[in-house]
């Protein structure tokens, strides 16, 4: 009897160790890449001695064993060699990868998702307005030069992103933080011009409006690819940013500065609501994690948010400016809140985001539409209009996220119920048997988890 005690305990033990799952960690210190592929072993030349190498693999069994999974062809079939690892073994050949890393350089070895999006943008910006505005702060008047100079600022926008890009990670992340820093801040500079002078120039403002934007799109980049951000938390401070200079002006509204005239005031009322605004995107994105699509989905309904509470006002015939802004502004704030919560434990892609907002914006030209057939030449239709565009944007909204929410539901993929064999419980209970039979030991011989 004791020996099958022991069998079993045995048995029990090694069922219990065949559970350790193996874990895949980054083959290099610095945690870049996840796998060597037979393109990147080329340029590396770490395996040499396996003809036909196909990839490698680093897994972590225990917190002091790892396995180092090598695939290569032999015969015509596909072989595997294990090597054991220790933790000291393990953080010596990582190390490895990376000092060969640094050595060869390989482009493949970065992430640069992001960097045509950036300089696609950059290229744009500097079409769009840097272009034109060095010459005018310079205050070139004559054609042949402002010409010759707004073409050399745009082809700028090009080459430097290009080439300051071409050996480092460029992430979706940066990509977005950089072109939302830079687009943004032509605002946030202008905003400055007009906080630290009454009547600024032309000339000092888009001064001003430049340097912030390169400014941003710098702290941006780094902030981003210096802290692992994903693309939808970046997208999500954007959108918590751009809506916050909107309710920043709209506090300024409220306030007077807009109807007093005051410069100054309005300015700083924009900045604050921006700052205010990027903190509450981090925020929002840091208590749930955020994808591109959940961040449309978010602003979109911020922006119903806005809509149906001013259609609201203007159905009631209130002829007070503030309490359209007054409504808007509350309205944007519940909106992002009810945002927020329709994308809890969900992850809608980028394409779902992007047809959830064609879909509210072709809801809103159907209304649109329903509201100018029906509408009379005589008499006043603003009524019909808003509220038709209204009803249509919500409900081209809600269409298309009823449509997506099922599959961006993110779902549990472990059995609500796990069972765990205490191996020590039998142990204890075989000593009692037949070395301690009246001693009381009383340890668990297994435990049952579910999750609700």
């Amino acid at each position: 009897m004791r020996n099958i005690l022991l069998f079993l305990l045995l048995f029990l033990c090694l069922a219990e160790i065949s559970n350790a799952q193996e874990v895949q960690i980054p083959i290099d210190k610095e945690g870049r890449i996840d796998y060597i592929s037979s393109k990147l072993e080329r340029k590396l030349e770490l395996f040499t001695e396996y003809s036909n190498f196909r990839e490698a693999r680093l897994f972590q069994i225990t917190d002091s064993t790892f396995v180092l999974e090598i695939s290569y062809r032999e015969n015509g079939k596909t072989v595997q060699s294990r090597l054991l690892f220790t933790t000291s073994e393990a953080e010596i050949f990582q190390q490895k990868v990376t000092d060969s890393l640094e050595a060869k350089k390989p482009g493949e070895a970065f992430n640069q998702d992001g960097r045509t999006k950036l300089i696609v943008g950059s290229m744009a910006l500097s079409l769009g307005y840097y272009g034109w505005a060095v010459p005018a702060i310079c205050e070139v008047s004559d054609a042949k030069g402002a010409t010759a100079l707004y073409m050399l600022t745009s082809s700028a926008g090009f080459d430097i992103p290009f080439a300051s890009t071409s050996n480092i990670p460029v992430t979706d992340a940066a990509a977005t933080l950089n072109l939302y820093g830079k687009t943004r801040g032509i605002a946030h500079g202008t905003a400055l011009s007009f906080l630290f002078s009454d009547d600024p120039s032309f000339q000092g403002v888009l001064a001003t409006g430049m340097l912030a934007s390169i400014t941003e799109g710098f702290v941006g980049f780094h902030v981003a690819s210096n802290t692992n951000m994903s693309a939808g938390t970046a997208m999500t401070i954007g959108i918590g940013g751009d809506y916050g200079m909107a309710l920043g002006l709209g506090a300024a509204h409220l306030l007077d500065f807009i109807d007093n005239n005051e410069s100054q005031a309005i300015a700083g009322s924009v900045l604050l609501g921006a700052g205010l605004g990027l903190w509450s995107g981090k925020r929002l994105s840091d208590n749930q994690p955020y994808t591109k699509g959940d961040a449309r989905v978010l602003g979109s309904v911020g922006f119903l948010g806005y809509l149906i509470p001013v259609t609201l006002i203007d159905i009631c015939d209130m002829d007070e400016d503030k309490a359209y802004t007054t409504a808007g502004m509350l309205g944007v704030i519940a909106g992002l809140n009810l945002g927020h919560k329709l994308v809890k434990g969900k992850n809608f892609t980028n394409g779902q985001g992007i047809l959830i907002e064609l879909g509210e914006l072709a809801g809103g030209l159907l209304g649109l539409g329903m509201a100018y057939l029906v509408s009379s030449d005589n008499d006043d239709s603003s009524k019909l209009y808003s509220t038709f565009s209204s009803i249509g944007a919500a409900g081209g909204f809600w269409l298309m996220y009823s449509s997506y929410a099922e599959s961006a539901r993110i779902r549990e993929k472990d059995f609500p119920l796990s069972i765990d064999i205490k191996p020590e419980g039998f142990l204890a209970l075989a000593m009692k048997k037949n070395f301690a039979p009246n001693r009381e030991i009383t340890l668990p011989l297994l435990s049952l988890t579910y999750k609700f």
